[in-house]
């Protein structure tokens, strides 16, 4: 089974931001680790910027293990055109960055 980091970086809407922390946390998380191949997912708060330019003060990774990552992006797609996923107009959609990644070697430990 192959494995991949869908990465998020974004940012509430100004005044928003309990409700974007609580979509966020308690239902945008769930929706997408649902779909097949989804496994975990974690947020974090930006402590330091140490380079570049993005604007972002949040970053979700999720964990997914699936043999054809298209069919999970798939299922994303297809949820998100029929409603399924609940949507907030507390994230700053303009700002929204999103990847896909595949693990590349191993992982390093001490």
């Amino acid at each position: 089974m192959a494995k991949f980091k869908l990465v998020a970086l974004s940012t509430p809407v100004a005044g928003k931001e309990e409700e974007f922390h609580d979509w966020y946390q308690n239902k945008h998380l769930p929706e997408i680790i649902s779909m097949p191949g989804g496994v975990g997912a974690q947020r974090y708060k930006l402590v330091a910027k140490l380079m570049g330019s993005d604007t972002n003060q949040y970053l979700a990774i999720y964990d997914i293990e699936i043999d054809d990552p298209m069919q999970f992006l798939g299922a994303v797609g297809k949820a998100s055109a029929e409603g399924k996923l609940t949507q907030t107009e507390a994230n700053d959609m303009g700002t929204v960055y999103t990847a896909l990644f595949s693990e590349l070697g191993e992982r390093v430990g001490a």
